[in-house]
């Protein structure tokens, strides 16, 4: 009798040690799937494209004071949290966390009604902005004083006390490249133009612009917005081979980021346009990652 107890509770024994094997195994696999999911799950990062902020002329590529800070308000009761590009790029690089819901908020051109209506914003609600100058227009009126804010562009001081507010990150628009002349369109290359050509333009441009914001800010810019969107891949690897480590299009959609460095090239966006509220541009951006193959 006392034997068939002993046997009984051997196995009772042995079941239990087996059980609980298989339970740490179960374990471990499941850590090990999701370690593998949350190193190569894609963040979703919309990055909304600006270009002025003013009282009149509303349209396309101009929008109210009243309706960014509408834009503002929304991110902010809706837990968004505004990042900058050097932000991005170093979750990338590096895998520094990114705050929940991360939004980029990109301002091209670099007019003075940035400076006058958005930075007092900005400061409000304590949310950054990613702004890409033109260099040509800021050397323009640093030199000569015209407030005009239907076309004027900020000058140095201004940038230098927006880049030390922390709020607003100054990257590269090109030079004197953001405009139609010459058979040039932007940065895009000209017909017949050799490749040598090509990149001695492009390369002296960029490198102009990244030295005086470096001299005004002390930061090397790491992004290249594309005058009108225009591009193609020799555009792509000269950027690169300068060291510029992610440009922006003005490719509609959303972007999808995981640790791959390529993913930073060519990003895409949502412009911003009068009547069109953040919340509806966010809702039709994320509908083109059905579109998006993983």
């Amino acid at each position: 009798m006392q034997k068939k107890l002993r046997l009984k509770h051997n196995k009772i024994f042995l079941l239990i040690i087996v059980f609980g094997l298989l339970a740490i195994s179960i374990v471990k696999n499941l850590i090990g799937i999701n370690a593998v999911s949350s190193s190569s799950q894609a963040v979703c990062v919309p990055i909304i494209m600006y270009h002025q902020v003013k009282d009149n002329n509303f349209g396309k590529d101009v929008i109210s004071p009243y309706e960014f800070e509408s834009d503002l308000k929304y991110l902010a009761d809706n837990n968004y949290s505004t990042i900058t590009m050097s932000q991005l790029i170093d979750y990338v690089y590096y895998g520094l966390e990114l705050p929940k819901n991360p939004i980029i908020l990109s301002f091209d051109d670099g007019y003075l009604s940035v400076y006058k209506y958005v930075f007092p914003l900005l400061k409000k609600y304590n949310m950054k902005i990613v702004l890409s100058i033109v260099g040509k227009s800021t050397d323009n009126y640093s030199k000569v004083f015209d407030d005009n804010i239907n076309y004027a562009s900020m000058t140095w001081n201004q940038i230098y006390e927006m880049d030390k507010s922390g709020l607003v990150e100054i990257q590269n628009h090109s030079y004197d490249l953001h405009k139609i002349r010459n058979g040039r369109y932007g940065c895009y290359q000209k017909q017949d133009e050799s490749a040598d050509h090509y990149e001695t333009v492009i390369t002296y441009d960029l490198t102009t612009l990244q030295e005086k914001i470096k001299e005004i800010t002390h930061k090397i810019p790491t992004t290249f917005t594309y005058p009108y969107g225009k591009y193609n891949d020799k555009t792509e690897n000269i950027i690169k081979k300068l060291g510029f480590k992610a440009t922006l299009s003005c490719t509609y959609g959303v972007n999808l980021i995981n640790q791959d460095p390529e993913n930073l090239y060519g990003l895409k966006r949502i412009c911003r346009s009068h009547n069109e509220p953040i919340d509806k541009l966010i809702k039709g951006g994320l509908k083109t990652l059905k579109f998006i193959d993983n």
